[in-house]
């Protein structure tokens, strides 16, 4: 198809592409109202071990602390977006869960050695003490569990203050994607319906 007739077939539905392109903007835009009512909290985990060795030997004790505890930071992450834990966290914090677009409604993520960075979403920012308390309990009874298991490693869990920000939405970038996708996608619909347009 040649650049003629793809401008004709554009100027022909120009008001199709034209309602389809808003009805995108405003389900773009809602879409990020609706999510600028939440709050986005940030609370960092810090994982502590102590290694009680059967031996009268404790020069290497603060290593193996240390090494216990940083790949116990794995685990800890895996189970902060698990959905069991997740689970157990709203329970006992008494909030309903705000779930992310792509995920669940905790993110963790090991950032160092002996941190763990996990985010959630709050409707009302006074919840976000309620989960972050109930998130290190939670988390810290598995913990518990695993060094009744692990012999002679205590694991210790440790979180910080919550930190809350309002989610804000830059409406006039998104708007313009939202333009230039609703476009491209428009066209194609159009270019779709035409009989003779792969001619």
């Amino acid at each position: 198809m040649d650049f003629k007739k793809l401008y004709l077939i554009i100027k022909k539905n120009f008001k199709f592409l034209l309602i389809f392109a808003g009805i995108v903007i405003i389900l773009v835009e809602a879409f990020f109202v609706w999510q600028s009512r939440e709050y986005s909290i940030s609370l960092s985990l810090s994982v502590f071990s102590q290694v009680n060795q059967p031996t009268q030997d404790y020069q290497f004790d603060g290593y193996w602390s240390v090494k216990a505890a940083n790949e116990f930071s794995d685990t800890v992450s895996q189970w902060a977006e698990s959905p069991e834990v997740i689970d157990a966290v709203y329970q006992k914090a008494g909030v309903a869960p705000i779930k992310y677009l792509f995920s669940g409604s905790i993110k963790a993520q090991k950032m160092a050695s002996q941190y763990v960075s996990t985010e959630f979403l709050v409707s009302q920012p006074q919840d976000a003490a309620k989960i972050s308390k109930a998130l290190i309990s939670v988390l810290q009874e598995k913990a518990d569990l695993a060094s009744k298991y692990s012999g002679n490693v205590i694991f210790t869990i440790l979180g910080g203050e919550p930190i809350i920000s309002k989610n804000q939405a830059n409406f006039i970038l998104y708007g313009v994607l939202a333009l230039i996708c609703g476009g491209i996608l428009g066209i194609f619909i159009v270019l779709l319906k035409e009989d003779d347009n792969w001619n």
